[in-house]
């Protein structure tokens, strides 16, 4: 049977000036089949019969004649006379598929070899060209449609990367149009299935297994083309398409091939990947058929599960039970229309549906019935690629080199595009570029993993070899990224050591050489590093751009064992870092010795000593970030720098601290210089003992003798420092081991609610402090000073088990997020139990120690009570820190159990603060949900703790209740909320929460906030005019001041007439640009609400000063009297700069207290009263309090939006002075005292 040919192919680019040819793998064009030609403009149709004659379009056009190519020779060699012979001879083929075979044909057999390789000698890359053009041009699968990812819009996209001449780029078509893949095989991974459900309706799970196939279609028996023929998506399998018993006849069918079956699974994970041969591209179908082992194990019977055992044996080989099952099935669903007992359904996928470039999707499961109800879905990885067997010998096939030179290429013109935008090299490839390389690598089998490896290989070329063409770092990164990703993924699922190595020997060896070369390079550069000691986080971020490829090149398992591409590297980085911290450590103790000219130079000496020690101690804590990056470069970078400050700081230390001796001898009959140095030399002891910890815990154990600060204990009185760190190693590897025995906490008995761990703990403490009595130090000094430590050690390992029963808390999942409640658990509250435990024997170490003795020794010793006093305070001071993160610690723990509390909390609370805040009885739910957890709390909990819990509690409280306050609501709502607070309030207090500390800053905060907002708006107003009068002090910044005269006289009904003369200013800010200002100022009564009939008045302008003189008097009659007593009624003189355009300068204001306005009497007037100078000021906007709520409330009431409006203009609208400040700024500013 004939196939026809459609009219039109993917392949065809209308868009682009090369053209790309349908490619057909099936029988050749039928003569009536339109056909692409080969022109230089665009495809023609052998309908135009001759040939084109634009100059555009004629492949002998006049443009080509002076053109170097292969088709300016073609011209050259051809008559009038042959273009003639050849127009009709092209007219008169119909049937003879594309005209310009006989064309080219004709012409190959005239040209010489040797001319033709004269023409194309030039191009090295040919081979490597014609395998990506071949793979464009037949893609393996169905093309791409994007625009621009296009088979013909890569096919010109790819002339341009080789830089090919338009007519030999049409040649080298022409030829490969010719070679059409002829061994193809189907690659196929099963890889998972979904939603497999017992054939029969039952929960059961199956044992799942696919059997995979692919057929291959007689063309004889088609009748279609099969480029017509229906599609399938991997959403969807055909359902109409059954296979009957005369289609069977007409198909070819291969070896079945068959995966592992899955025990017991609805969702199975195969990962089994098969071959399959291809016949015909376009009419081969895959069939893989999703089978259930133990329906059909169930329906054999013994024989069939003998056959099974075999199949298990050799999944990956076609046998013959296979085929005999798929045919089976085959037949059932053809014979009786309905579902195999043992097989879910099938999924049919057309060969030339597969993407060019492969796909990973989703497949639905068609039952074999024919029913539309998908059965399930199943994962499947397929492309199509060449086969690599003996007898396709006669197809050219390429391997990983040839992928190389072709990557090298497309690399050398992504450069060249970047270095003429001047930018650097993106991360990834462009689209057409990465397309035109997988296209390749697809078709010849070049296996992910060997792609990344070459693209890394060349960008190492090009970083060392064109460095000054393009920056390659963010690209380099990128591509030694997607290399480790895909080696780890290569790693997984593998059961062979060729599996785990799929690298060949050559490819290893071109990455070696590669990587070596870069490394070189970045070791001759290395005088661009950063300082290496002290690291900073932006140093190491640099050194982490310039050394983190290199140590990534490294961390790849890609070198010999004994290889070391490191060695010069690391030689350089190393010494670079000795001299960064002699350099360091010079300065520093340089800057120590410059004390010398001061008296007694040892303190300060010592002082800065210690601040360098724990400076030194800070940048020698190991951070991971720097261990890592330096450990990969193979240098111990804390074991140098270690080393190297030692060196340096050691003699330093020892030298002081002799000097220190001679001090304390020099001033031993005076308490304070005594005290002084013995407190100052234990800081620095500290330091001191930390900084040798931490240089210890840098260095191998065998490496500490070589350390001249090993013994700092004879600095320190060596004995006590000895034994009072064998202390501490005994006591925390102590709790290390009573912690790894006691992993599950364990309760002692039922009614002591603490663990083993805890009592193995304490019996730790008990025996270090008997120890020490026993030890009985003389020396009052020295006893004091271990005493000290042995507190110290003491608090320390009762803090470590706090820690780390803390962390094996949250290592066991103790708190469970799903729970819809939170309920304690008795685990948690064992452990809560067990740090108190461990908390209170910290108070009994003034007795256990007897710590009164030694103070009475130590103030006997100096004479001085006071110095035993300040050592007893020291003490307390060790005791009451532990105690105090131990607390905090627990409060931690006790913070988890509010935080699981806070979600009902919250929910509960909105009851009455949003949904029913009218309601007296809605608060009722939030007390009766704490109750039930309370009582828990209470009964399972150590008394000490209970307290703590109770109060955290109500500390969540408040804070919800601060937090679901709602803003903006009438006075009513916050009554309201006065009401519900005070029902919480008494609650927890009658559960036991102290009145003192209920009371806790927060609370009082929200008191206050309920309060401000229960106020009226003219409460409010009073408020805020009230804190404004009774802010008097002059301010920093000086603004002048205001000299003015009030007085009030009495009148009838309980009135009276305010009085107020503005006298005249002084030191006003200049507003205009001259440097002055046209001052006047506005008199008013606030607030409103209460002066409304009075209105503002003003003085005249006085224009150009900053001396003001107004004597002007105002009044105010038939004010109540009883205002004069309102807290809040003020009289408000703001001063104005008077501006003919535009809105006037505030310039400040001056506010007085109406109840200050002394009176008159009828015979007098306000004359009579002293003047009162006022500073001028200009207030902010505040960010709580009665303002804050005015502004709230601006939403509803319209006395407080007027009055904020207002206040606006003059806390918002500030003018900048223009003029210098005067000496009485000046003055005003030092009485004020310096800014903080």
């Amino acid at each position: 049977m004939e196939v026809e040919t459609s009219r039109s192919h993917p392949l065809i680019s209308h868009s682009h000036s090369v053209p790309v040819y349908p490619v057909d793998y099936s029988e050749p064009p039928t003569p009536t089949t339109d056909t692409c030609l080969c022109g230089i403009g665009a495809l023609q149709s052998t309908r135009s019969r001759s040939l084109p004659v634009s100059p555009s379009d004629s492949l002998l056009s006049e443009q080509f004649r002076d053109s170097r190519g292969l088709f300016s020779k073609f011209r050259r060699r051809l008559s009038e006379k042959r273009r003639t012979f050849f127009n009709k001879r092209r007219k008169s083929s119909q049937d003879s598929g594309y005209y310009l075979d006989a064309l080219f044909d004709d012409i190959g057999r005239r040209l010489s070899n040797s001319s033709r390789d004269s023409v194309l000698e030039e191009f090295q890359n040919e081979n490597i060209y014609r395998g990506l053009l071949r793979s464009l041009l037949h893609p393996l699968g169905a093309p791409d449609k994007t625009v621009g990812l296009r088979p013909g819009d890569l096919v010109d996209h790819l002339r341009e990367v080789f830089e090919v001449d338009r007519d030999e780029h049409e040649y080298f078509i022409k030829e490969e149009l010719s070679n059409k893949p002829r061994c193809l095989q189907a690659n196929i991974t099963v890889l998972e299935g979904d939603g497999l459900k017992q054939l029969d309706g039952s929960n059961d799970l199956g044992d799942p297994y696919c059997l995979v196939s692919i057929v291959h279609h007689l063309q004889r028996n088609l009748k279609v083309s099969p480029k017509s023929s229906p599609r399938n998506s991997p959403k969807m399998s055909p359902k109409s398409r059954k296979t009957s018993g005369s289609q069977l006849s007409t198909e070819q069918q291969d070896d079945v091939l068959r995966t592992a079956a899955v025990k017991h699974s609805a969702s199975p994970h195969w990962n089994d990947e098969f071959q399959l041969l291809i016949d015909e591209l376009l009419v081969d179908e895959i069939h893989v058929y999703v089978c259930d082992q133990e329906v059909e194990s169930n329906g054999e019977g013994k024989h069939h599960s003998t056959d099974c055992k075999h199949q298990m044996a050799d999944k990956h080989h076609g046998i013959k039970h296979n085929v005999t099952t798929l045919f089976r099935l085959i037949r059932q669903m053809a014979d009786h229309n309905k579902h195999h007992d043992g097989c879910w359904g099938r999924v049919v996928i057309p060969v030339r549906d597969i993407p060019a470039h492969g796909c990973d999707w989703w497949w639905d499961i068609h039952p074999l019935s024919g029913k539309s109800k998908s059965a399930g879905r199943i994962r499947l990885k397929l492309d199509i690629s060449h086969r690599m067997e003996s007898e396709c010998e006669a197809e050219e096939f390429f391997s990983v080199e040839d992928y190389y030179q072709a990557t090298q290429q497309i690399y050398e013109h992504t450069a060249k595009s970047a270095k003429e935008t001047g930018t650097s090299m993106e991360a990834h490839l462009p689209a057409k570029e990465r397309r035109i390389l997988d296209s390749f690598a697809i078709s010849h089998k070049i296996g992910k993993l060997s792609q990344a490896v070459v693209h890394v290989i060349v960008l190492l070329e090009w970083t060392t070899t064109n460095e000054d063409i393009v920056h390659t770092d963010h690209a380099l990164t990128t591509a030694i990224h997607d290399l480790q990703m895909t080696w780890v993924t290569q790693q997984l699922d593998v059961s062979t050591v060729t599996q785990k190595m799929p690298l060949t020997d050559a490819e290893i060896s071109m990455y070696r050489k590669a990587a070596s070369k870069y490394i070189t390079w970045v070791s001759d550069h290395l005088e661009e590093l950063p300082v290496l000691f002290p690291p900073s986080l932006d140093n190491i971020n640099i050194l982490k751009a310039k050394l983190g490829i290199v140590i990534q090149l490294v961390e790849l398992d890609l070198w010999e064992t004994k290889s070391a591409p490191l060695n010069n590297l690391t030689a350089k980085v190393l010494k670079k870092l000795q001299e960064d911290v002699d350099d360091w450590m010079d300065v520093k103790v340089a800057a120590i010795k410059k004390h010398d000219l001061v008296k007694d130079s040892v303190i300060p000496e010592l002082t800065a000593l210690g601040e360098l020690v724990n400076s030194v101690s800070s940048h020698l804590n190991s951070m991971g970030v720097v261990k890592t990056l330096f450990t990969a470069l193979g240098i111990i970078y804390y074991r140098v720098v270690s080393f190297a400050v030692e060196k340096k700081i050691s003699p330093v230390m020892k030298e002081l601290m002799m000097e220190m001796d001679r001090y304390q001898r020099r001033y031993h009959n005076f308490p304070v210089n005594v005290t002084a140095s013995s407190r100052l030399s234990l800081r620095v002891y500290f330091a001191v003992r930390k900084f040798y910890n931490i240089i210890r815990d840098n260095i191998s154990r065998r490496d500490v003798f070589r350390l001249s600060i090993s013994h700092y204990q004879h600095w320190y009185q060596e004995a006590l420092v000895f034994w009072v760190q064998t202390f501490r190693t005994e006591c925390t590897n102590r709790i290390e081991r009573a912690l790894e025995i006691d992993k599950d906490v364990v309760v002692v008995t039922s009614l002591v609610k603490f663990s083993n761990s805890s009592v193995d703990v304490l019996s730790c403490f008990a025996k270090i402090t008997e120890e020490w009595r026993q030890i009985d130090f003389h020396d009052p000094d020295s006893a004091l000073m271990g005493v000290t430590k042995i507190t110290d050690l003491i608090c320390d390992g009762a803090r470590m088990y706090g820690e780390k029963i803390h962390s094996i808390l949250e290592r066991n999942c103790y708190y469970d997020d799903s729970l819809e409640q939170f309920d304690v658990t008795e685990r948690l509250c064992i452990t809560l139990n067990n740090i108190e435990h461990v908390r209170q024997y910290l108070t009994e170490l003034p007795q256990l120690l007897d710590w009164d003795s030694i103070v009475m020794l130590i103030s006997t010793r100096y004479e001085n009570d006071d110095v035993g006093n300040q050592a007893l305070s020291t003490l307390k001071r060790l005791m009451d820190t532990a105690n105090k993160e131990i607390i905090l610690k627990s409060s931690l723990l006790l913070q988890q159990i509010m935080e699981k509390m806070k979600v009902d909390i919250a929910r509960y609370m909105e009851v009455f603060t949003i949904q029913h805040p009218e309601k007296a009885s809605s608060v009722d739910q939030l007390i009766g949900y704490l109750s039930t957890n309370l009582r828990t709390l209470h009964d399972r909990l150590i008394s000490s703790i209970f307290p703590r819990m109770i109060l955290q509690l109500w500390d969540t409280v408040v804070n919800l209740l601060d937090q679901q306050l709602q803003v903006g609501k009438r006075p009513e709502y916050y009554q309201q909320m006065k009401q519900h607070v005070r029902a919480l309030t008494s609650y927890f207090v009658r559960g036991g929460c102290e009145d003192g500390k209920i009371d806790s800053v927060h609370f009082e905060l929200l008191k206050q906030r309920i309060d401000i907002n229960c106020m009226s708006t003219e409460e409010l107003m009073l408020s805020y005019l009230k804190s404004l009068a009774d802010n008097i002090e002059t301010p920093v910044e000086y603004f002048g001041h205001l000299a003015l005269k009030t007085a009030y006289l009495e009148e009838t009904r309980g009135n009276i007439t305010l009085f107020v003369k503005v006298i005249r200013a002084t030191d006003l800010p200049g507003l205009d640009p001259s440097g002055l200002s046209d001052p006047y100022v506005l008199t008013s009564v606030l607030p409103q609400t209460m002066f409304g009939h009075h209105k503002p008045q003003k003085t005249r302008v006085v224009e150009k000063t900053l001396n003001p003189v107004f004597n002007a008097t105002f009044q105010f009659p038939n004010i109540p009297q009883e205002y004069l007593n309102t807290q809040g009624a003020v009289i408000l003189l703001s001063v104005m700069d008077h501006d003919h355009i535009g809105q006037d300068d505030f310039a400040g204001e001056v506010v007085l207290h109406l109840s200050g306005v002394e009176r008159i009497s009828m015979s007098e007037t306000v004359d009579a009263k002293p003047v009162v100078m006022m500073a001028v000021k200009r207030s902010f906007t505040p960010a709580h309090g009665p303002y804050k709520v005015l502004t709230e409330r601006m939403s509803w009431d319209r006395s407080a939006k007027h009055y904020v409006t207002e206040r606006r203009r003059y806390l918002d609208v500030k003018s900048v002075r223009t003029d210098q400040p005067s000496k009485m700024s000046s003055f005003f500013s030092f009485l004020k005292g310096p800014k903080t």
